[in-house]
C-alpha cells in the first residue's frame, strides 16, 4: 500500500530543509526498490494523473491522453533507472563512495522538485514556463552528494555537472522516443 502522507512529508522536508533530510534519508539505507516503491511510484502516478487530466483538458481526446500518461509514467521510471545506473558507474572517478543503494537514493529523492513541477505542468500545460523550477532539483542533488555518495567537496563541482548532464541526456533521448511515438499515434488519429 501507498503511504502518500510518507511522500507529501519527505518531499516537503526535502525541499525545505534538504541538508537536514539528506541525514535522515542516509540513516534509513534503504534499498532501490524500497526508494522506489514507496517514493518514485507514488509521485509517478502523481504525475500520470495530472498528465491525463491535462491532456484532456487541451486536447479533448481519452485515447491520446492515457498514452501521453503511460508514456510519461515509463518514461519517468526508466529515465532514473538508466540514470542511477550510469551515475553509480561514475562515482569512483570522482572519489564518491560506489553504492547502488545510496545512488538510487540521491537520484530519486534528488528529484522532488521536477516531480512536483511535472506535475503541475501536466496538470496545466500552459504553465510549461514554470518547468525551470524543476532545476531545484541539481540544488538537492548537490546536497546529497557529501552526505550519501561521501563525495570530497574539491571533486563535487565536476560530479554535479557530469551526473546533471547524465540525467538531462538520458530524459532527452527518451522525450524524444515518446514524442516521435506520440507524434505518430496524433497524426495516425487525424488521418484516420
Amino acid at each position: 500500500m501507498m503511504n502518500f502522507n510518507f511522500v507529501f512529508n519527505r518531499a516537503r522536508n526535502i525541499i525545505v530543509s534538504p541538508k537536514t533530510e539528506w541525514t535522515v534519508i542516509q540513516s534509513e539505507a534503504q534499498s532501490k526498490e524500497v526508494i522506489i516503491k514507496t517514493y518514485a511510484i507514488p509521485f509517478m502516478l502523481i504525475m500520470t494523473v495530472c498528465s491525463v487530466i491535462g491532456s484532456i483538458i487541451m486536447v479533448s481526446n481519452m485515447g491520446f491522453a492515457i498514452v501521453r500518461a503511460i508514456g510519461i509514467f515509463g518514461l519517468t521510471y526508466v529515465g532514473l533507472y538508466i540514470s542511477a545506473l550510469i551515475i553509480n558507474e561514475l562515482t569512483t572517478s570522482f572519489n564518491s563512495k560506489k553504492d547502488k543503494d545510496a545512488t538510487f537514493r540521491l537520484v530519486i529523492y534528488s528529484s522532488t522538485a521536477y516531480f512536483i513541477i511535472m506535475s503541475i505542468v501536466s496538470l496545466l500545460p500552459p504553465l510549461s514556463m514554470l518547468s525551470v523550477f524543476g532545476l531545484f532539483s541539481v540544488y538537492l542533488f548537490w546536497e546529497g552528494t557529501s552526505i550519501l555518495l561521501e563525495t570530497p567537496e574539491d571533486n563535487k563541482i565536476g560530479f554535479v555537472v557530469v551526473s546533471t548532464l547524465v540525467i538531462a541526456g538520458v530524459f532527452a533521448i527518451l522525450y524524444l522516443i515518446l514524442g516521435g511515438i506520440l507524434s505518430a499515434l496524433f497524426a495516425a488519429k487525424l488521418m484516420g
